[in-house]
């Protein structure tokens, strides 16, 4: 049997242009790029200007425990810039010698190309021109099949494994599709969220694949959740919790830092902090009247990217749950708070561009869920004022 050379990828896929120099924010600011075994040596030796040279060979430094997939890594500067930037934004090694003299990091992003059992390809949220594509789209994202045709590094094995009845995928977009039932409020559709993938984790976990494939198909219903009525001592306690947990994220981040440092001096303790948040919220409304259905997008874009929620890694599903919950919070908390002082519409792209580099460039994931566990925020009940906001 021939083996299919496409990829599942988001509709926006084929469309996505990335923006060179005129970004605000470069998508690479704030990180160290990982550099392969290959890429490192070929880099060491190409053909440049002196300049460039220089540049380069003050860039990269070799990592404490190398792999083939990351040997080495482009630095940032003192102050998060990439030293290869030239005064206009772009990329100095990019414009000298040409696109496939990149990284394979540097090549591809913001695309993600996984090219295991389930072949997918998407964008990163953390480059703010994928951001921008989403704020404006009102249907919801669909998913289609077609060749990839960048030069592909190649994927390290799975170090964990799932038993997903192989069909991962198939469990990837159903879970997609709980979140994009608009009929519901979008913190309603994050509980239901969160009733399907425990639903679906019970079934993995007996091997009850019936089970899988009556829920996979529709025929055994979801409950779902009672809708969330933002209350004032329930909205009280969950931004009481999202200011802990982002005050302990804030501590660990360069890239959210000003915004969770802006927003946390803005709404502040007690009743004045609900007031603010009220007004806050309001003029969000205003600035993004659709916000749900951009939050809805944004989410579900990083649950396709992330492979959501069979990451390979050995972590509970309802810790991986728990982390798009916590991805959510973040939004919430960081786009309000930033935006009621910088009210527009490019300050709210900035902001979540700002916070999925966090999410998608560290492991916000695998902390994510023990700081909602540490906060008492892991079980319905709080999950349910967290999401009130």
């Amino acid at each position: 049997m021939q083996e299919d050379p496409t990829y599942l990828v988001p509709d926006y896929y084929p469309g996505f242009r990335c923006k060179q120099g005129a970004c605000r924010t470069p998508c690479c600011e704030g990180w160290p790029i990982s550099v392969t075994m290959q890429d490192y040596f070929r880099l060491l030796s190409v053909p440049c200007s002196a300049d460039l040279r220089r540049r380069l060979d003050g860039a990269m430094h070799l990592c404490n425990h190398a792999t083939p997939e990351r040997y080495a890594l482009i630095s940032p500067r003192w102050d998060g810039k990439c030293p290869l930037h030239q005064p206009d934004g772009r990329c100095q090694l990019h414009a000298e010698l040409g696109e496939e003299v990149l990284s394979a990091v540097c090549r591809l992003y913001p695309r993600g190309v996984r090219t295991g059992e389930d072949r997918e390809a998407s964008c990163a949220n953390s480059c703010e021109a994928v951001v921008e594509m989403l704020l404006d789209r009102q249907a919801p994202l669909q998913f289609i099949r077609q060749p990839v045709q960048h030069c592909l590094p190649d994927a390290p094995p799975p170090s964990h494994f799932f038993h997903t009845a192989g069909r991962g995928q198939e469990i990837r977009l159903w879970l997609i599709r709980q979140l994009q039932r608009r009929e519901y409020p979008l913190p309603q559709r994050m509980l239901l969220l969160g009733e399907a993938l425990m639903a679906a984790d019970h079934a993995l976990t007996a091997h009850d694949d019936a089970r899988l494939d009556a829920l996979l198909t529709g025929r055994e219903a979801l409950h779902v959740p009672e809708a969330i009525v933002a209350g004032h001592d329930q909205l009280i306690a969950g931004l009481d919790a999202a200011e802990q947990m982002l005050a302990i994220i804030d501590r660990q981040s360069r890239s959210v830092h000003d915004y969770g440092e802006a927003a946390l001096a803005y709404f502040g303790q007690g009743e004045a902090a609900f007031t603010r948040y009220t007004a806050a919220a309001e003029q969000f409304v205003r600035l993004v009247p659709e916000w749900e259905t951009w939050f809805e997008h944004l989410l579900i874009n990083h649950m396709f990217f992330a492979q959501f929620p069979f990451q390979d890694r050995p972590v509970p599903l309802k810790d991986e749950y728990l982390a798009l919950c916590a991805v959510y919070v973040l939004l919430r908390f960081l786009c309000l708070g930033w935006t009621a002082e910088h009210p527009s519409r490019e300050a709210a792209v900035d902001v979540c561009a700002a916070a999925f580099r966090l999410v998608d460039h560290t492991d916000f994931d695998r902390f994510a869920a023990p700081i909602l566990r540490q906060l008492g925020c892991d079980d319905r009940a709080h999950l349910r004022q967290l999401l009130c906001l």
